[in-house]
């Protein structure tokens, strides 16, 4: 009979062997999860920094830039036919240069009766100023007038008492002579109220000139301000640059009608160009007027224009649109907001008869240096 004891391979328990392959992945797997671990962290620092640092940046770049000019639209201030276009398009003017002529023979008529009226106000007032003078004349005249007569009105009475008393004392006196001397000074008497009557009348009439003066200098004024407005009036059938430049293309053509406030043709100051660029809100941390700037422009490759900060926007681009974001609706996404900055071009590289509004150009600011 066999005895023979089988040979038992001397294991753990089976439960063992699962407890010791979890732990085994885990240490396999360890440095896998430190690095998510770490690339989490990395990630989560870069974007809570982000903004920082590039505020930080010693040079802000952006391509949201263009060339600007403060292009001026011209208009007509008159209605009327355009007689001369003096310019063709695109071509260069001085200031002053005459652009556009409006036929002017309606507004020199106007201004023909303008001063017409000027001159009958002028002579009306004249007119009058003769007739206050004869006035004054008069108004002496019955002021001395009316002296005599309350001379002899004094004078009458005087002898109608002396009259009197003569016929009281029955020497000399009758009653023919008293009632011929009463008689005497009461025509005297009424005829010192005619001529007192005379002479508030003829200073009435004095008045009433005076008045009328008022008036005739107010019909004066109103002539030469219509005679103003209508030199003013002729002066806008001439459309003149306003400054060095060049026109653009011509809108108008000899011989068309023109209302008030028909644009007739833009002109564009040159040089006089600068830069707009719109740069987001985190690239200004430590922006300031004055810092120094490179332009590059796309036409011209290669070509570093020199420049400054000269100011930049009180607001943002989207508050100046015109429906504004409402953040408080309760739908809200925050977005980067850009604000224009102006660069003035200190150097144009030559390339002044050449650089166009609207241009795109690259800018880079050095923040990092003071104004």
């Amino acid at each position: 009979m066999d005895t023979t004891v089988p040979n038992v391979a001397r294991e753990g328990p089976p439960a063992d062997r699962p407890a010791r392959s979890i732990g085994a992945r885990v240490l396999s797997n360890l440095p896998r999860l430190v690095a998510i671990v770490l690339a989490g962290g990395l990630a989560a620092g870069v974007i809570v920094n982000w903004n920082r640092w590039v505020g930080a940046a010693g040079a802000q770049w952006t391509d949201d830039a263009v060339l600007q000019a403060d292009l001026t639209p011209l208009s007509a201030q008159v209605a009327g036919r355009i007689r001369t276009v003096a310019v063709g398009d695109f071509q260069r003017v001085r200031k002053g240069e005459l652009l556009v002529e409006i036929d002017d023979a309606p507004f020199r008529a106007q201004l023909d009766q303008a001063e017409a009226n000027v001159a009958a106000a002028q002579a009306a007032i004249a007119n009058l100023e003769a007739q206050k003078s004869l006035q004054a004349t008069n108004i002496a005249e019955a002021q001395a007038q009316l002296s005599g007569d309350q001379a002899t009105a004094q004078r009458d009475k005087l002898e109608a008492d002396r009259q009197q008393k003569l016929l009281a004392s029955r020497i000399t006196g009758t009653e023919q002579a008293v009632e011929r001397a009463d008689a005497a000074a009461r025509l005297s008497a009424a005829q010192v109220i005619r001529s007192a009557d005379a002479v508030e009348a003829a200073r009435r009439q004095l008045e009433v000139q005076q008045t009328q003066e008022k008036q005739l200098a107010a019909n004066l004024k109103a002539a030469e301000a219509a005679r103003d407005l209508a030199r003013i009036n002729l002066d806008y059938t001439r459309i003149a640059a306003p400054a060095d430049g060049m026109v653009g293309q011509r809108r108008v053509y000899p011989g068309q009608y023109v209302g008030v406030g028909t644009q007739v043709i833009s002109v564009v100051p040159l040089p006089g160009l600068y830069v707009i660029a719109n740069y987001k809100e985190t690239q200004l941390t430590h922006l300031r007027d004055g810092q120094r700037a490179e332009v590059r422009v796309d036409t011209f490759p290669g070509v570093v224009l020199r420049g400054h900060v000269a100011s930049w926007s009180p607001a943002t681009g989207s508050e100046f649109a015109l429906l504004p974001p409402d953040n408080a609706t309760g739908n809200f996404t925050k977005v980067v907001q850009r604000i224009p900055v102006k660069v003035v071009l200190d150097d144009d590289g030559g390339l002044g008869d050449r650089l166009r509004p609207g241009m795109s150009v690259e800018t880079t600011i050095h923040t990092d240096q003071s104004a």
